[in-house]
């Protein structure tokens, strides 16, 4: 459009310069839009505040104060030597008695004699001596006799009736009231001797003296059967057997009314 209304004297011209400042007035366009872009996102602004101080800490835990030096050691102890005091030499006296005593180098008489010994000590004699024994011996004494032995355990232990047993009990129930009986209030006794055996059980039940009716008698065995208790051991640590009597009584206890 603007080539037809332009003389052809200034066209060429005016195309030369067009690409010439082309590159130019791109260049200013891009710096102009920019510094508007820069310009609207710029912002310097400046701390109102000081800056935050942070400080670094270990806590890894310090080693251990070294441990104290040692005492400094004691002088040693000085032994002083005490020297002996010398001793003064014995002098014989200078004084000479006027009157010397008369020296008797003669023995001494013999003590008078009593009946059974000598009178006032063990002159010539040993003291727990004999009278007209040996006087260079003293007689020995006979040793006492060795006491007896003690007397063996027997296999079998006797207990008296009706005694406490010296062993614990595992399962001793007393034998049950007979049904019969207890409807009709009988009441009766008997006496029984058992053997316990040697790992507890019972064994050797025989009855010594029966009841008046046998249902307690039936009663009684039938439980005893089944009777246990802990061995018993004697002193030497072995297994003993235990026999026993005992009463079985079967009574009704009667409640009075309140």
């Amino acid at each position: 459009m603007f080539e037809t209304v332009v003389p052809e004297t200034v066209a060429p011209r005016s195309r030369r310069l067009f690409y010439e400042t082309l590159p130019l007035a791109v260049a200013l366009h891009v710096f102009a839009v920019g510094g508007g872009v820069i310009a609207n996102v710029w912002h310097v602004a400046f701390p109102s505040q000081s800056p935050k101080l942070f400080a670094a800490y270990s806590l890894v835990e310090p080693p251990p104060p070294p441990p104290p030096p040692p005492p400094p050691p004691r002088p040693a102890a000085t032994v002083t030597q005490v020297k002996p005091v010398p001793q003064m030499p014995l002098v014989a006296p200078t004084v000479i008695p006027d009157v010397v005593p008369v020296v008797n180098n003669d023995p001494p008489p013999p003590a008078p004699q009593t009946e059974g010994g000598v009178e006032g000590g063990v002159e010539g004699g040993i003291e727990g001596g004999i009278v007209g024994g040996d006087i260079h011996s003293v007689p020995t004494p006979e040793p006492p006799p060795p006491p007896p032995p003690p007397k063996p355990e027997p296999e079998n232990v006797v207990i008296a009736r009706d005694e406490p047993l010296p062993v614990q009990s595992i399962d001793q129930e007393f034998p049950p009231y007979p049904q019969d009986a207890l409807l009709v209030g009988w009441e009766d006794q008997l006496v029984v001797q058992y053997t316990i055996n040697k790992d507890g059980t019972v064994s050797k039940i025989s009855v010594i003296t029966p009841p008046q009716r046998d249902e307690f008698t039936r009663t009684t065995l039938k439980t005893m059967r089944h009777w246990k208790f802990k061995p018993y051991f004697g002193r030497d640590g072995q297994a003993r057997e235990i026999t026993h009597q005992l009463t079985i009584q079967f009574k009704i206890a009667h409640v009075q009314p309140h």
